[in-house]
């Protein structure tokens, strides 16, 4: 990267904290300009003032997935931070294999920058299920953007409260400005390189709004999950115990993952459900909500706060009320036709919404039931005493499965690198498959290689 060069940021959440953190890595003398619609006060879409219609089906990815402001999604999320290996994709494409190669290469060097680290190998526990660990982050320490001191950084001017409305570019391949509003004024600043990191419908948005994509519509798709198996007595599925383990204040997780007709599934562990008080604790870590109620909860049920503070404090792993708890089952949901468009509603910024169209079929509740069978004959196969609760596939959203994937066709890393000469889009959209985990860290090692190597 020469000296001086000029870049912009378009959104200061999960991927564009990274970014920047990288970017100085690189090159301490790069000049960053952030853009965000927000501020330190990270809000929903509906907070913020952005517009999202539902047009068919039960999709909460844009209402109530995507958030604004300084660490975005990364506030609320407390996510795993999972990478691909080999296992996970019988038949990945060249541009998969492309992303594969570069997390095993760097995954440990990526997850050094948040001081932790995962040397649990997979392991094959049927013919057809192996079992994936990962590393939740810390509540206390899950923001990207404070984690990277993004504020701190002398190099980095932010500019909070300017809504992106629109990239120009010379036939569609080079940028030459960013069009956005501050204080209801449009403005245009223009820059070497720019990094749109403004979440997948965001990004989508402002590729459609710029005509930066060769149709009107963004296919994408996204996980449907369902509570299928609640479980009764211990946590060990055959030689692999699922419960969570703590790690500081950081949480070991566990989960099977397997694959039907190219389309991935995972299986993994909830606790907990019935118990308020640990409800109460998702709500204030989580949501950052509080209510005199989740007082209450301590009081209404103190043998089983007891043993949750036990369990956490001294044993060091999650509690598991009445020795019962629930697996779920996630699918990647293989039908075709779910996209998003730019609606004619325009929301508090006179800038045009999305309509979102997620869709499910027959195909969908075939590859759940193959999956729940898969499921039933390890546990048959374990002695695991279980209930089953679900027999079709809802499309149940739960916190962590806001993934959309599928939305952009690149054929290869080195597309991915090169499809606009100086931009890259980085969200987990760009990902053609999202496998059996929360693909957003898989996409860490990938912008570390593109900075390292071209710019």
């Amino acid at each position: 990267m020469k000296e001086k060069m000029n870049i912009a940021v378009l959104g200061a959440g999960t991927y564009g904290s990274y970014v920047i953190n990288s970017l100085l890595k690189k090159n301490p003398e790069a000049n960053i300009t952030l853009f965000d619609v927000g501020d330190k006060s990270v809000k929903s879409e509906k907070e913020t003032g952005f517009y999202s219609s539902l047009k068919k089906a039960m999709y909460k990815g844009l209402t109530d997935g995507r958030y604004f402001g300084f660490g975005g999604a990364s506030d609320k999320w407390g996510g795993q931070l999972l990478t691909y290996s080999t296992n996970d994709f019988k038949h990945p494409n060249k541009f998969m294999q492309d992303i594969i190669k570069l997390d095993m290469k760097d995954k440990d060097e990526m997850l050094a920058k948040f001081k932790i680290e995962n040397k649990y190998p997979e392991k094959q526990v049927s013919d057809e299920l192996f079992t994936k660990t990962g590393v939740w982050l810390s509540a206390l320490h899950r923001n990207f953007f404070h984690w990277f001191k993004i504020n701190k950084r002398k190099q980095v001017t932010i500019l909070s409260h300017c809504r992106v409305i629109r990239l120009e570019s010379d036939n569609g391949k080079d940028i030459t400005a960013v069009v956005y509003k501050e204080n209801g004024i449009e403005k245009s600043q223009s820059f070497d390189y720019y990094f749109l990191t403004a979440g997948a419908f965001e990004s989508a948005r402002i590729l459609l709004s710029s005509g930066l994509t060769s149709k009107d519509k963004v296919y994408f798709s996204d996980h449907l999950s369902q509570k299928v198996f609640k479980i009764k007595g211990s946590t060990i599925i055959g030689d692999e115990d699922f419960v969570f383990r703590m790690r500081g204040t950081s949480l070991i997780t566990k989960r099977m993952i397997g694959e039907v007709n190219d389309c991935s599934f995972y299986i993994h562990p909830v606790f907990n459900l019935q118990f308020p008080f640990f409800e109460s604790i998702k709500e204030v870590l989580f949501k950052h909500h509080f209510k005199m109620k989740y007082v209450w909860n301590i009081f209404r049920d103190i043998p089983n706060v007891i043993g949750f503070a036990w369990a956490v404090l001294v044993l060091r792993r999650m509690y598991v009320m009445h020795n019962e708890w629930y697996l779920y089952i996630d699918i990647e949901n293989p039908t075709k036709d779910s996209y998003v468009c730019l609606s004619k509603e325009v929301d508090k910024f006179g800038v045009n919404g999305l309509d979102v169209y997620y869709n499910t079929d027959e195909e969908a509740i075939d590859i759940y039931d193959q999956a729940k069978q898969i499921a039933i004959k390890h546990l048959d196969a374990c002695h695991v005493d279980y209930e089953v609760l679900a027999e079709q596939i809802n499309v149940q959203t739960c916190e962590d499965i806001y993934h959309p994937y599928g939305m952009f066709d690149f054929k290869s890393i080195n597309d991915y690198y090169t499809r606009w000469s100086n931009m890259l889009v980085v969200t987990t959209g760009v990902l053609p498959r999202s496998g059996g985990i929360n693909p957003t860290a898989s996409m860490l090692p990938v912008v570390d290689e593109f900075i390292d190597m071209k710019l």
